[in-house]
């Protein structure tokens, strides 16, 4: 087990699918690096049958490590090929999604639909944890897969990005929920545990829930009983809003570790005990764009509109900026309103 896993409590950066892509990962980095870093999920049988623009999704910087990359999905075979690519992209982890409850995901049989499908759950842990050993003994490469050639320049691609990485021995974990309609820690936790996880991640809502509600941190610290019987480590997710919580939960809940989501939006400080000012806001605003458009070139500005509004959140004149912020397609407009921003 790697030192980063097991050395310190670990309050990491949530994956967040639409959100936490790489200019924001790199924008979190230069604010406060979080302990560990999950890339926004990725479809398994996306990536594994050629779809070439997802492989965005899996771009990463060097200064993002430990960085684990999230896959999502429902067929075995499909996680077995995934679980290859991102071993030779070098990531020191690879979480497989079954949490998420995206009407979306859901309604295909992925994400939290997982927990009422324990056998393909097992069957999807086995095949990841297949391709994780047989890619590091050598039995499969990147070639032996059946990628197509455009699917492996956007693999070199990737790996230039990256810095060349060697490749890792990365972890295994699984990101979950409490439940489906109703709580099923007693079934579902024990479940997972069998298959001697590196780690799991919790999130204290069932899939009913959504995100509405409390996050239910009792439900959590049950798991994290359950966890530590079986040398697993467990981290909780849900409701987080600053590193004091994070670390008097993880002290009151019993969890390994914490996982800090959407409290992060628009607020990459959290990882630190920074106070923001409006200067800093508009800077990081700037910053975060900056390197939008030097990532993804050939992309429209419209994905970074709603950074904007989160960054402008609770500033005195939030309404009228927000009118100008929903319409902005450069930087050039978005360096046009510095003055209106700091202004008070």
């Amino acid at each position: 087990m790697p030192k980063w896993l097991t050395d310190k409590f670990i309050i990491g950066l949530a994956p967040m699918d639409g959100v936490t892509d790489e200019p924001y990962r790199q924008t979190q980095c230069f604010v406060g690096k979080p302990d560990v870093i999950i890339t926004e999920f990725v479809s398994a049988e996306g990536i594994s049958r050629g779809g070439v623009q997802l492989y965005d999704e899996l771009l990463y910087g060097e200064n993002e490590r430990p960085i684990i990359g999230q896959i999502f999905g429902k067929e075995p075979e499909s996680f077995y090929t995934a679980a290859i690519i991102l071993s030779h992209l070098g990531f020191d982890g690879i979480d497989i999604n079954m949490g998420c409850p995206a009407k979306t995901v859901t309604q295909h049989g992925s994400g939290a639909a997982l927990i009422d499908k324990p056998e393909v759950a097992s069957d999807i842990i086995k095949s990841v944890r297949q391709g994780i050993d047989d890619y590091r003994s050598g039995k499969k490469t990147i070639n032996d897969i059946g990628l197509k050639n455009p699917s492996l320049e956007v693999i070199k691609r990737n790996l230039k990005y990256s810095g060349n990485p060697e490749p890792k021995n990365p972890t295994l974990s699984v990101k979950t929920r409490v439940g489906t309609s109703q709580n099923s820690i007693d079934r579902w936790i024990p479940h997972l545990l069998k298959h001697n996880l590196d780690f799991m991640t919790l999130h204290g809502r069932t899939l009913k829930q959504g995100y509405s509600g409390l996050a239910d941190w009792d439900a959590i610290k049950i798991a994290a009983s359950m966890a530590k019987d079986a040398h697993t480590p467990l981290w909780g997710n849900g409701d987080i809003q600053n590193l004091t919580q994070a670390r008097e939960y993880g002290e009151k809940y019993g969890v390994t570790g914490i996982l800090i989501g959407r409290a992060s939006m628009g607020n990459p400080w959290i990882f630190t005990d920074k106070i923001p000012t409006l200067r800093d806001k508009f800077s990081l605003m700037c910053y975060h764009a900056q390197k939008f458009t030097e990532i993804f070139p050939e992309r429209q500005f419209d994905p970074m509109r709603k950074h904007f509004l989160l960054y402008a959140s609770g500033h005195p004149h939030a309404k009228n900026l927000r009118a100008k912020l929903v319409h902005l397609s450069s930087l050039d407009q978005l360096y046009a309103l510095e003055e209106e921003f700091l202004s008070c």
